[in-house]
């Protein structure tokens, strides 16, 4: 999906040679899968992830979550029903067993149960016969399974087939989150089972609680407005771990990142290739690069690729609920113009970041007297309708630094774009253009301020001005 209206002006080399660049017990769930030492490389890593941060299953005391684990009847039934609230589940009343309460929903909602005490294995097709329950079918065994296999809620354990879906198998921890996860995604969403069909960040899925988010990673380092309307939760700090994770109505509505932190089954994420995104988007590598951003729409959900194409590969992804995208189109109005300014300003300080992490370099600290020189000339440009690292009076970067009280430096560099409509575009143009790339992965800057103005009534609408700068 192309962008319109973007210019971008690449800073020249002289200017930086002049800068001087020449010379059961419940154990509370934590982020991800970190939190269980046993899960590491489970196939059900990320649907674990999921369900702990949104407190359908725990682990053990000793710290492991046992994944292989048989699990019995009363068991999966606490963890259908506690991944459901929407199902009314009486309250324990005092002497009670645990798991009678559930069993009380479950009569209540006709679904077949049979094994109160535990006497028996629990098989992937006992599951199958609840998961087609909560879909309002009482069918047979056999005829649950077909049921899942043919609406796509399960694949099977060698194949897609009553044969191989393993009906009379015994039912383990992971495989029970597994069917859960289907069946919690399937009104609304994509599934999978013994592979994460859906979109994880951090083990964080769209349509999980915001409640559930601060439970697993913790109160964000920054609340950012999106011009779609909803609220970033920002997790940067730890660029290797860098999120967004977006909010609306206390659900997770967008995710996105340009750091190694997504979890996907078709290997879709960061440092990805061109191939296995075309792959993924249904069209070829070479339409795929043909721009630097590309956007479509997969099993509901609206899905943005950041591409660096110098290293035919993907830079970073942005995930939304379909029905959330576009919403505001970068306008402005959805939030306040300062707010959305002042946000875009940060989110590009956290993406070169990333960035420069990525190839082996340093973090960048926030230098706010460059930003303020920087928001001066993004405002100057949008005003008086130019668009250049030099004023119509022939003042460029030098004399903006000297004027914002920054005269001595070792190093400094200017980067400007215009007609971005976010801060993902506007670094993804520079991370796509030689000479703003050189600026972004320079080893001799330490800072960055940088300054977004927005104008709906100039030529582009959106400029932004990054000033990088190193001290004597």
């Amino acid at each position: 999906m192309k962008s319109i209206g973007r210019k971008c002006v690449n800073l020249c080399l002289a200017m930086l040679v002049a800068a001087g660049l020449a010379g059961s017990g419940a154990l509370a769930a934590g982020e991800g899968t970190s939190v269980f030492k046993d899960v590491g490389n489970h196939w059900a890593r990320n649907v674990i992830a999921w369900a702990a941060a949104n407190g359908i299953a725990n682990g053990f005391d000793d710290g492991t979550f046992r994944p292989n684990l048989k699990i019995s009847e009363r068991e999966f039934l606490a963890l259908v029903l506690r991944a459901f609230p929407e199902y009314e589940v009486p309250e324990q009343q005092a002497g009670e067993p645990w798991h009678i309460r559930y069993y009380k929903a479950a009569g209540q909602l006709n679904w077949p149960v049979f094994d109160m005490e535990a006497k028996r294995a629990y098989t992937r097709g006992d599951a199958a016969r609840i998961i087609a329950a909560a879909h309002g079918k009482l069918l047979s065994k056999d005829e649950a399974v077909r049921y899942l296999l043919d609406n796509g809620l399960a694949k099977g354990k060698t194949s897609p087939t009553p044969e191989g879906f393993g009906a009379d198998d015994p039912l383990t921890r992971a495989e029970a989150l597994a069917f859960i996860f289907n069946v919690k995604h399937a009104g609304g969403g994509a599934a999978a089972e013994e592979q994460d069909a859906a979109f994880a960040l951090r083990g964080v899925a769209i349509g999980d609680e915001e409640k559930a988010v601060l439970a697993s990673l913790g109160e964000p380092d920054r609340r950012d407005p999106s011009a779609a309307g909803y609220t970033w939760l920002v997790y940067n700090s730890d660029y290797a771990k860098f999120a967004l994770i977006g909010v609306s109505g206390g659900r997770v509505v967008a995710l996105f990142s340009s750091a190694d932190v997504w979890s996907q089954p078709d290997g879709l994420k960061p440092g990805a290739s061109l191939q296995a995104a075309a792959g993924h988007a249904g069209i070829s590598s070479g339409d795929l690069g043909a721009d630097v951003t590309y956007a479509y729409e997969k099993e509901g959900f609206r899905i943005t690729l950041y591409l660096d194409l110098d290293e035919r590969m993907v830079e970073g992804m942005l995930v939304e609920q379909a029905g959330t995208a576009g919403r505001g189109s970068g306008d402005a109005r959805a939030a306040s113009r300062a707010d959305l300014e002042r946000a875009y300003e940060r989110q590009i300080l956290d993406l070169t970041n990333v960035f420069r992490l990525k190839h082996g370099l340093g973090a960048l600290a926030w230098h706010e007297t460059a930003a303020k020189a920087a928001r001066l000339h993004s405002a100057d440009m949008a005003e008086r309708g130019y668009f250049d690292h030099v004023n119509p009076e022939g003042e460029g970067p030098f004399e903006r630094m000297a004027a914002a009280g920054i005269g001595d430096y070792r190093a400094y560099g200017e980067n400007i774009a215009a007609g971005y409509r976010s801060a993902f575009e506007a670094h993804i143009g520079w991370v796509n253009s030689s000479g703003h790339r050189k600026n972004l992965l320079h080893d001799r800057f330490e800072t960055l301020g940088v300054g977004v103005a927005y104008d709906p009534d100039s030529e582009y609408g959106w400029y932004y001005t990054q000033n990088f700068y190193t001290v004597r």
